[in-house]
């Protein structure tokens, strides 16, 4: 007898590890790796901005530096032509003062007696005028010639007042591309960062689901050999550990038992499968869609048609199987194979 309550009582503690192991608790939930990557989702958006900018910026200044070369030129040729037009000026009033100088000063002959050396009236007429002419076609070519220096002067200023603005402008670009690729940089280390530990996360996580279920495998093992293995009874008959049939789904044969699962149970047989659970207080469930998720009044865990919510394996999502405790819904899996777990609030 004591041998037997003893086998029992290492299939209890047997079942009850694959409960621990099937469902611990995550050291990264779901919405935390959700919230990782939301970040990296926006931190990419706002790379792909800067780097955006960054180009407008390139192209501005490409235009601009364009624009400089074409004043440069501008201010080239119009520094050429002031230079002609100062020479010109320069030539005439050479020139000017030369006629003048014949004028006044050739042979002792003044203006003056130019004009009374006239023999007749219409020749001191002639001579008026053409003393006149002279004298008008140098002022007003000398006056021409000082306008068109003077245009060419506020020109040439102009053009240099675009060329400063331009190069202010170029300097400013220049200072702006060279932040945004500081930003650029910095938020490009950050998203390496960042997808390097969602990456580290992940395989963390797939690590950890491995070893769970290589382990819930293992004591899953052990349970089936101790519940198979043949009990010696003080009649000197067979025990198949409670319930009669049995069921060997899976590969596992379970005994068939008519007891309900409790909290202080732990481990229930029940139409040829293992009954364990699992509580909210310990495994919130996170990620799980349970539509009308509540919590009835045994404490179990339920959806919106009042259906249990199960844990299996050997079921795909969605399948109803009945146990110990009514009707169920399959909504998660990582059990071990054979075994169904309640999902509760105890």
């Amino acid at each position: 007898m004591k041998t037997l309550l003893k086998r029992r009582l290492q299939t209890i503690i047997a079942c009850v590890c694959v409960g621990c192991f099937l469902c611990p608790v995550p050291k990264i939930h779901a919405s935390d790796l959700d919230s990782l990557e939301n970040e990296s989702s926006s931190l990419r958006n706002n790379l792909d901005s800067i780097n955006s900018e960054l180009l407008d910026i390139g192209t501005q200044i490409a235009e601009n530096e364009n624009e400089i070369e074409a004043i440069n030129n501008d201010i080239t040729k119009t520094e050429e032509q002031l230079a002609i037009a100062k020479n010109n000026e320069d030539d005439h009033y050479a020139d000017m003062k030369i006629r003048i100088q014949y004028m006044y000063e050739n042979s002792g002959e003044s203006m003056l007696g130019l004009i009374f050396s006239a023999e007749d009236f219409p020749d001191f007429l002639n001579k008026v005028q053409f003393v006149q002419s002279v004298s008008q076609y140098d002022r007003d070519m000398f006056k021409e010639l000082q306008e068109l220096r003077y245009t060419i002067e506020k020109e040439e200023e102009h053009l240099k007042e675009q060329q400063e603005e331009c190069v202010k402008l170029e300097k400013k670009l220049k200072e702006k591309r060279k932040e945004l690729k500081k930003k650029a940089e910095s938020a490009s280390a950050d998203l390496q960062t960042l997808e390097a530990r969602i990456q580290n996360i992940r395989e963390q996580q797939a690590a950890e689901q491995a070893a769970r279920e290589k382990a819930a495998k293992e004591e899953a093992a052990k349970a089936s050999k101790t519940n198979n293995t043949p009990q010696k009874t003080e009649s000197g008959g067979n025990s198949s550990g409670g319930g009669s049939g049995g069921s060997s789904e899976s590969g596992y044969n379970y005994p068939s038992g008519n007891g309900v699962l409790t909290k202080s149970k732990g481990v229930n047989y029940y139409n040829g499968h293992r009954e364990t659970y699992y509580s909210q207080k310990v495994l919130p469930g996170h990620g799980l869609s349970i539509p009308g998720r509540h919590v009835a009044a045994d404490g179990t865990v339920r959806d919106g048609n009042g259906n249990l919510c199960l844990a299996s394996s050997d079921y795909p999502k969605g399948t109803q199987v009945m146990t110990s405790l009514g009707m169920g819904v399959v909504y998660d899996t990582g059990c071990a194979s054979g075994t169904i777990d309640i999902y509760t609030d105890w």
